[in-house]
């Protein structure tokens, strides 16, 4: 396939056929995560019916991956450059400029309408600030991660788990808080990285 050509396995990662289980491990996903992709149209090797399992092919899976990646992020670009432009237009930038061909003036009037306009959605129920979602996501997690760590000891009391038993749904639970804490330091961090750039252009517009 194409796409494998262009998105090739990492180096020194083997091309094999997995299972589903086996392919959450590999993109570090959780299985309904695996799920929601085969609904989105990721190639399996075969699909599961009858007792049998699904079973996919590692490079072609990376490779669809990467490229529904890719795709998503030049949609992004491709939105944000054209909200840009529109804003370059308002200020007197010509068409297809970029900001920086703009007055240092007009870049900080350029920022300061995006910020203006970000407080006004914000106020519309439209935009969450990022220190809001964040404490949203802290408190969730939490309550998440209480129930988690207590579900072992409520299984063995209400349904009777023995001890191996126990042991492997301790095992199950560490398991879904770490993917938990995983997916949200991740979004944290793309969240901060891009608060600091909005800054970062400000602050240089303003200078």
């Amino acid at each position: 396939m194409e796409n494998v050509e262009r998105y090739p396995l990492p180096d020194g990662v083997e091309d094999v056929v997995v299972n589903k289980r086996h392919l959450a491990e590999a993109f570090k996903k959780s299985l309904p995560t695996i799920d929601q992709w085969i609904c989105e149209g990721m190639p399996c090797e075969s699909k599961g019916t009858n007792g049998q399992a699904y079973e996919f092919r590692l490079s072609v899976c990376y490779a669809w991956q990467k490229e529904r990646e890719a795709s998503e992020a030049a949609e992004e670009e491709k939105i944000q450059s054209n909200i840009r432009q529109m804003q370059m237009a308002l200020l007197g930038g010509g068409s297809g400029n970029s900001e920086m061909a703009l007055t240092p003036r007009q870049r900080k009037e350029l920022y300061e309408t995006e910020a203006a306009y970000n407080k006004l959605a914000q106020s519309r129920g439209e935009l969450i600030a990022c220190a809001d979602v964040v404490a949203l996501l802290e408190r969730t997690f939490s309550a998440v991660r209480n129930a988690v760590n207590g579900m072992p000891d409520r299984l063995s009391r209400d349904v009777g788990l023995d001890g191996r038993q126990s042991e492997a749904a301790v095992v199950v639970a560490d398991d879904l808080l770490a993917e938990l804490h995983r997916e949200l330091s991740e979004f944290m961090q793309g969240m901060s990285a891009e608060e600091n750039t909005g800054q970062a252009a400000i602050m240089e517009a303003a200078e």
